[in-house]
């Protein structure tokens, strides 16, 4: 990627994360989560999983100090749409169903999650997350 690519989708990020924030502090909650699902859906489309993660999570914020799940959950499972065995994907799904306390789903996603690890050829996912699934959910790796 080329220097200025990466320069626009940094502004792009910033500009869609400050107009969003704008329009929630002015009760403008819809608006502002219509705008993170165009960008959003933009970043999938793109295969910009960088930006995607710091877009989900900046419209996890945008209701209060709390991150909102349902919206992180609804985020990620629209990006498996796209990229159905993503493993950075499906280890925020089942760490979004731990948080829910739904264990049994974070151990299906967390299972998935570990299997796409496997296979994947990217030795950076490889050691950047097997280490935490398995840390959390060892029981997968049997």
């Amino acid at each position: 990627m080329l220097f200025w690519e990466i320069l626009a989708l940094a502004t792009r990020e910033r500009t869609v994360k400050d107009d969003s924030l704008r329009l929630s502090m002015s009760g403008q909650q819809k608006e502002a989560l219509r705008l993170m699902d165009e960008v959003i859906a933009e970043a999938i489309t793109e295969g910009d999983y960088s930006s995607l993660l710091v877009l989900i999570d900046h419209a996890g914020l945008l209701n209060g100090v709390k991150r909102d799940l349902s919206v992180v959950k609804r985020y990620f499972e629209q990006y498996l749409t796209h990229s159905s065995e993503n493993p950075r994907a499906l280890y925020w799904l089942a760490d979004v169903a731990m948080e829910e306390g739904q264990t049994e789903i974070a151990k299906r996603y967390a299972k998935r999650c570990h299997q796409a690890i496997l296979r994947s050829d990217d030795q950076k996912i490889k050691r950047d997350l097997l280490d935490l699934v398995l840390e959390r959910w060892p029981e997968v790796a049997a």
